[in-house]
């Protein structure tokens, strides 16, 4: 919701009236790019407590030294691991992995809306 969201909140601030292609497509960039970047800011929490849990899942292998680290962590539940996350290491903690993932994101969303935005207006 957050990606669609930001993207559609991005254009408004586009210019208005007749544009040329290349601002349209700057424009399209630009609200693209901001869209890949609000959602991996409201998702890494999400996807950070994720990983955690699947990771304490394989603690049931003796020979996944992390897993084992994981799986001595006392909560399960979403929340649980999550207040556990912040307990132990703050806030921070639940953006682990958040630059490479806007690195990843803001880029490539940039281009995924762009060329939709391009398509759309063939139509």
């Amino acid at each position: 919701c957050f990606y669609f969201a930001a993207f559609h909140e991005a254009k408004k601030y586009a210019p208005k009236g007749p544009v040329s292609t290349s601002q349209k497509v700057l424009s399209d960039l630009g609200a693209g790019f901001i869209a890949g970047c609000a959602a991996a800011t409201a998702n890494n929490p999400f996807d950070v407590v994720k990983t955690r849990q699947q990771v304490r899942a394989a603690g049931a292998v003796s020979s996944h030294a992390v897993a084992q680290e994981f799986a001595a962590l006392q909560s399960s539940s979403c929340l649980g691991v999550a207040a556990d996350m912040i307990r132990k290491d703050g806030l921070g903690s639940l953006y682990k992995g958040y630059v490479a993932k806007v690195a990843r994101l803001g880029p490539g969303s940039a281009i995924i809306f762009c060329i939709y935005e391009q398509v759309m207006g063939l139509f």
